[in-house]
Parts: C-alpha cells; sequence; structure tokens
C-alpha cells in the first residue's frame, strides 16, 4: 500500500525531506557522492550544498578530530554488516562554532546489494548545552551531598559521643539534671545524624531506579569535575590528597553519565572516609584492549578479610562509620555494584588492614 492513492511516495518523501529541519542525505556508494542533499544541511554546516561532492574532503574536515573514528566505524559497518547506525559527533563550523550533531543512517539496498546511505543528521547542539547544565548541577548536588556526609555529619558524630560520656559522668556522680540534659543533647544529635543518613539513603535508592541513558562521554573530564565539585574543599580541610592518573588526557566511554559518576564519586567518597589526614587516594583510568577499567585505591584503614565477601551486599553487615564518624547508609555499594552490572561490567575489590583498598570496575569499551 502506499503513502497516498494520488501522489507518488517519492513525491511524498521529497517534500517532507525538503521542508525538514534536520539534514535530509542520500549518499551513492557506488558512485561515491550524495545523491540528495536537503537544504537544512546550508543551515547546520554553513556551506551550500552545492559544494558537497565538488570538495567532499572538506566535510570530514568539519568533524571533531576524536569523533572521525566513530564516525568511520559506523561507515563501515554500514557498506558490510550493520543495517542502522545511531552516531553522535561533534563538527566545527566555519565561524569557529562547534556543534553536537546527531546522526541516524541506513543502509539501502538494490538487488541485494549495498547501493547507498540514506539517512538524518539533527543539530543537538542546544540539547547538549542543556545536558551539560544538568550534569554540573547535579555535580552540585553530589558535593552538597558529600558536605553532608563529611563536614557536617562528623562533628555531629563527635558531639555525640562526647554527650553521651557528660551522660555517663553525670549519672555516675549523681547529677540528675545535668545527665538529662546531656541525655538530650545525645538524642537531638542522634537524630540528626539519622536525618543525614536517611537523606542520602533516600539519594541512592532514588537514582537508581531511574532508567539508564547511554551516551558517549569523555571520563576524565567528567571526573575533573566531579573531583573540583565535591573533593577539593575536603581535599583542604583534611589534608588529603587526591590524584587522577592517566595515560590519555580523553577518554571516551559508552555509558550512563549521572550513574556512571555517581558510581566512581561513591568509591572515592569511601576512600576518603577511610583514609586519615596525610593519606593520598587516587583515581586510574586505563584502557586494556576492548575495556575501561577504573580503579580507586588509597592508603587508608584497609578492610578486613572477613568483611570484604560482604561489601557489595545490601544493607551489608560490614557497614562502618568512617574515621571521622561519617554515616554509612549500607546501600552504597550495593548500588554501585548494580550500576556497574547494568554497563555489563564488574566491581572487586583489593586489601589487607592497615595497607589501604583498591576498587576496581572492568566494563566493556566500544569503539566510542
Amino acid at each position: 500500500m502506499g503513502l497516498s492513492s494520488t501522489i507518488p511516495d517519492a513525491d511524498i518523501l521529497r517534500q517532507i525531506a525538503d521542508r525538514s529541519l534536520a539534514v535530509f542525505f542520500l549518499y551513492d556508494l557506488w558512485a561515491e557522492g550524495f545523491g540528495y542533499v536537503n537544504p537544512a544541511f546550508e543551515e547546520v554546516w554553513g556551506r551550500e550544498e552545492a559544494e558537497l561532492n565538488e570538495q567532499l574532503p572538506w566535510l570530514l574536515a568539519t568533524v571533531h578530530p576524536d569523533d572521525l573514528p566513530l564516525l568511520k566505524t559506523g561507515y563501515q559497518k554500514l557498506i558490510t554488516d550493520s543495517f542502522r547506525q545511531l552516531l553522535e559527533f561533534r563538527i566545527r563550523t566555519e565561524n569557529d562554532r562547534e556543534k553536537w550533531i546527531h546522526l541516524t543512517a541506513y543502509a539501502i539496498l538494490q538487488n541485494g546489494q549495498r547501493h547507498s546511505i540514506a539517512g538524518f543528521a539533527e543539530d543537538i547542539t542546544h540539547h547538549k548545552e542543556n545536558e551539560l547544565i544538568a550534569n554540573r548541577y547535579s555535580v552540585q548536588k553530589n558535593g552538597i551531598l558529600e558536605m553532608l556526609a563529611h563536614d557536617l555529619n562528623g562533628p555531629l558524630g563527635v558531639a555525640q559521643k562526647l554527650a553521651g560520656r557528660m551522660e555517663q559522668r553525670a549519672r555516675e556522680k549523681g547529677l540528675a539534671d545535668i545527665g538529662e540534659d546531656a541525655a538530650l543533647i545525645n538524642r537531638t544529635l542522634g537524630h540528626g545524624i539519622h536525618l543525614i543518613h536517611d537523606l542520602l539513603e533516600k539519594e541512592f535508592l532514588d537514582s537508581s531506579q531511574t532508567a539508564l541513558k547511554f551516551q558517549r562521554i569523555e571520563l576524565i573530564a567528567q571526573i575533573t569535575a566531579m573531583l573540583e565539585g565535591c573533593f577539593e574543599r575536603m581535599d583542604q580541610d583534611n589534608h588529603k590528597h587526591i590524584e587522577l592518573e592517566s595515560a590519555s588526557p580523553e577518554v571516551f566511554v559508552e555509558a550512563d553519565q549521572t550513574k556512571f559518576m555517581q558510581a566512581i564519586t561513591n568509591l572515592v567518597s569511601n576512600a576518603v572516609k577511610f583514609t586519615p589526614p596525610g593519606g593520598r587516594v587516587r583515581i586510574g583510568v586505563q584502557q586494556p584492549p576492548g575495556n575501561l577499567l577504573i580503579r580507586v585505591t588509597d592508603n587508608g584503614i584497609g578492610i578486613p578479610k572477613d568483611l570484604q565477601p560482604l561489601l557489595f551486599e545490601r544493607f551489608t553487615k560490614a557497614r562502618r562509620p568512617g574515621l571521622r564518624g561519617e554515616v554509612t547508609t549500607g546501600l552504597g555499594l550495593s548500588i554501585v555494584k548494580r550500576i556497574v552490572e547494568l554497563h555489563k561490567g564488574r566491581i572487586w575489590v583489593e586489601s589487607e588492614e592497615n595497607k589501604g583498598a583498591a576498587f576496581f570496575i572492568r566494563i566493556p569499551q566500544q569503539q566510542a
């Protein structure tokens, strides 16, 4: 059945393509040139469509060098064994403006052979900018939560212990009034600590239950922003050294940015909790063949052998307060494990008591 009983399908599709705000194209594999590009091309790329076949290398030159391998891999798949490719990449226009492009490309067959590649290229720069703002606020939110867990919960825990000691001594000396006041202080501080505990627990649970949204992210920039947003002041105040190590200045990976960064943030936060002042926390990023390996190591108090098999269990008995009394939900590492598994990866720990701990995340890394 045709699209219309009176208008040929080709005419309908041509009119839709001509009026589309997205770039519609048809690339002839046999002729090695574009058979059709709609007027939106000039709006997105800033060049006339007539120039395309005359200066085809120019089109590839607009693609960001870091994204060119991704585009070439997608092209090779379309001319060999794939019938659809969804890609996001950056281009730079003549006025030196960077744009994000979402490409949906299809292999078109003729007599059973791959004849053309057709598809849409949409300018998603505005969407990416909004996403960047949202992620920036997410980092700030994580920073506030870390401040609650470290800067607020620690002093409250110390004050609660002192109030408990005052209560005990007052009762031993028969000072009932002082004992009651100390008990009230103890209960009030405990209530505040539990509020922090409940807030962190709800955040972990809520964020873990939303659907994953995979996208291509540059991991080194994300970790750097996380460290600056969440841990920079903590590093200065507590005299703990937090370092990022990577052989490559940029590492791209297909992941859910919010959740994957939450997993890394949780591991770094735990490392900070159990590392004394003057200690060192390192985040290492490596790319063994076909994989991405992230390790978070510290030279803190370590983890007893008998607790290590229980670490990734939900509401685990292995949970311990940090060195400054920081709250531990018992949910964090179980959710980190869940996030890693949703990325088809694996997490494990290596540790000896009083010799620090090392957590490893390994996920498969496609051509990203």
